[in-house]
């Protein structure tokens, strides 16, 4: 389960209003480079149009991710976060002052700005949830079960997960490491919870099994029988 070209793609961004690039400039960057730090004196606003951003929390020996940026999202490096490439990537760059001007006077823009934000707040909301009352099996039985909420194909064994994240990503996300959550996938396979689909999907066989070990998660799709023909 590679990291490459990763992402359980943050639904795929919106499409980019009309008129909205206007002004801003086309910038290239490649996977690892660090676009922007707590304490970065940049203030600017980036859509990005390729690739994959990963905007994360950073400790002296720890890092939590928020959120994965992808196609059509926007976000601004004025925040007390890191955002770095994780594949190489291509984003349109303004100045956050001239933005602000744009948001103004285009208010189809703003949809696109409160949906990442909100994705970034829901997210730190349930990693702070996650870190103050769950256990790590607890947190990615209810990271899959989220994936098969949104993104699950139920079939005649149970429901077919899209996983683009690596490993380590999902660790990162978790609050957890590669290897606690490398070792919970591995022994939920061996008990025939799970079954590795290809590089980047799982097939889950139960959600109500899976639900089990996460018992307050609410919203999970209902087990159905896969449409057939």
């Amino acid at each position: 389960m590679d990291a490459a070209n990763h992402l359980h793609h943050p639904p795929a961004g919106s499409p980019i209003p009309p008129g909205l690039l206007s002004g801003f400039a086309r910038r290239e960057v490649v996977r690892g480079c660090l676009l922007a730090t707590p304490a970065s004196a940049r203030d600017q606003v980036f859509v990005v149009e390729s690739g994959r951003l990963r905007v994360y929390l950073a400790g002296e020996n720890r890092e939590l991710s928020l959120s994965f940026l992808g196609p059509g999202d926007i976000y601004t490096t004025h925040t007390p976060t890191y955002v770095a490439a994780v594949a190489d990537s291509v984003l349109n760059v303004i100045d956050t002052p001239t933005f602000a001007r744009r948001l103004a006077s285009d208010p189809s823009i703003t949809p696109v700005m409160m949906r990442v934000l909100g994705r970034l707040l829901a997210n730190a909301v349930h990693l702070i949830e996650d870190l103050a009352f769950r256990e790590v099996p607890a947190r990615l039985a209810r990271f899959l079960l989220g994936l098969a909420e949104r993104r699950g194909q139920p079939t005649d064994d149970g429901w077919l997960i899209p996983l683009d994240l690596g490993t380590e990503d999902i660790a990162s996300l978790l609050g957890s490491t590669r290897q606690t959550v490398s070792s919970l996938l591995n022994q939920w396979e061996r008990e025939g919870l799970l079954q590795r689909h290809g590089r980047r999907s799982l097939r889950v066989r139960s959600l109500a099994v899976l639900a089990e070990y996460c018992p307050e998660s609410v919203g999970q799709p209902t087990e159905r029988p896969a449409p057939r023909g």
